[in-house]
């Protein structure tokens, strides 16, 4: 049986992520079931900083994300977002292509009121949740690199701050390098 590609780096404990996402109007569901539609008039570029937190499970580790994020367009703001996932390793299909999810949670600041939160609901805010769903792809042949599927989602939590619904979506591509 092969070695997964997470045992072969068990002491790379950090991860440095860049990617791209371009913004949606619909709802973090639509995003998930793939029936969201985009709107490429809004982007933005992220770089997480991330570092494992072991536990005793092979299946799983819990992991701390700092992001430093640029709207790179549609609006000139940038954002800081700090959270905490889980990210699950065993897939079916791991002896083809290595496979893990991440799902998180946190906190969201933008440095301005966004544009397109202010556009898109009846009420926006700074300091928002943040909620972050991840697909990680690692062909065996990367070692250090991965390629990444990113949902990045500020949310009001079912209006928790600031009485806000929604807010914004996005999803977009990346890389990872662990070390």
């Amino acid at each position: 049986m092969p070695v997964k590609a997470q045992d072969q780096a068990e002491k790379k404990m950090w991860a440095v992520t860049l990617y791209q996402t371009v913004l949606t109007e619909d709802p973090i569901e639509d995003v998930i079931t793939g029936s969201a539609n985009y709107n490429s008039d809004y982007q933005l570029t992220a770089l997480g900083l991330s570092h494992k937190i072991p536990v005793a499970d092979p299946r799983y580790d819990f992991e701390w994300e700092i992001q430093a994020v640029k709207h790179t367009k549609g609006q000139n703001h940038e954002e800081l977002n700090g959270l905490v996932a889980v990210r699950w390793y065993p897939f079916p299909w791991d002896h083809y292509l290595d496979t893990d999810f991440a799902a998180g949670v946190g906190l969201s600041y933008a440095t301005e009121l966004p544009e397109f939160e202010v556009a898109n609901h009846d009420e926006a805010a700074q300091f928002l949740a943040y909620i972050l769903l991840e697909l990680e792809f690692k062909p065996r042949s990367w070692e250090n690199w991965s390629v990444v599927l990113r949902s990045h989602h500020r949310s009001g939590a079912f209006e928790l701050f600031n009485d806000v619904r929604g807010a914004s979506n996005s999803l977009g591509l990346g890389i990872k390098y662990r070390f």
